[in-house]
């Protein structure tokens, strides 16, 4: 336990421990506290038998397609037809599927196939990783170390649900350790775009910011030196932010 959560932070996803054979974060401020650092980890997990699971942010560097077991059978048929790029999956405790994508920018939502209720998009909170165990162990069908995380295709995409009207906003404010986390890790994934993705994750980003009622004017100070940093003209950089943060 003690190497993968090393391992996951070594590709910069903030890690967390859960309770022993369940989902439980172990700490109450488990989202703030999620971290990189290796002697904080070690401290987490200790390097014997009783180590806790390991739980990872989703929203920031990937987000998670989950798949209910009893429709993995139907997943992999869309899959098979329609195009599923490689990219990271991984076998969940209770049978279903994990798919990795890059982060959609749309927070948790329902997904639907052809009608039917088949799992979550887990965009925002956290996911239990390999070798974490529930009913089963949780094992890498395509690990991270062997392919990097892709772009869902467009009718991966069109599974997630349109949230439901409810009257309140999709997420709160911030504490301030959560609100440097999330502007940091925002910084880092512009940053690290690759050519041909900068424009569509750098708006990803300003909706991520609007989202969590970042302050606009530090929002678009913070993501416009990243844009610039990863290459992009700064008046293209100003304009795709802009529009991240109406929407």
């Amino acid at each position: 336990m003690a190497a993968a959560a090393l391992a996951y932070a070594g590709l910069g996803w903030r890690v967390y421990p859960v309770e022993r054979g369940g989902k439980r974060p172990l700490f109450s401020r488990w989202l703030d506290d999620a971290t990189t650092e290796p002697a904080r980890i070690g401290r987490w997990w200790p390097r014997d038998l009783g180590a806790p699971n390991i739980g990872v942010v989703a929203g920031e560097r990937f987000d998670v397609i989950d798949i209910e077991a009893e429709h993995v059978g139907a997943f992999r048929e869309a899959a098979r037809s329609r195009g599923l790029p490689s990219t990271p999956v991984a076998r969940s405790g209770g049978g279903g599927l994990h798919v990795y994508v890059a982060p959609f920018g749309l927070g948790t939502r329902r997904l639907v196939l052809d009608g039917v209720h088949v799992g979550e998009l887990k965009g925002s909170g956290g996911v239990l990783v390999p070798p974490s165990v529930t009913a089963g162990a949780y094992t890498w069908l395509r690990a991270p170390s062997d392919v990097s995380i892709s772009h869902a295709p467009d009718w991966a995409r069109s599974l997630a649900d349109r949230p439901r009207p409810d009257g309140r906003r999709p997420a709160g404010h911030l504490s301030p350790s959560r609100a440097v986390a999330l502007v940091a890790g925002l910084y880092r994934v512009v940053t690290e775009a690759a050519v041909g993705e900068r424009n569509a994750t750098l708006f990803w980003a300003a909706c991520r910011a609007a989202e969590h009622r970042v302050e606009p004017d530090a929002a678009t100070e913070i993501l416009l030196s990243a844009a610039v940093k990863a290459g992009l003209p700064e008046h293209e950089a100003r304009g795709t932010i802009a529009s991240g943060l109406r929407r």
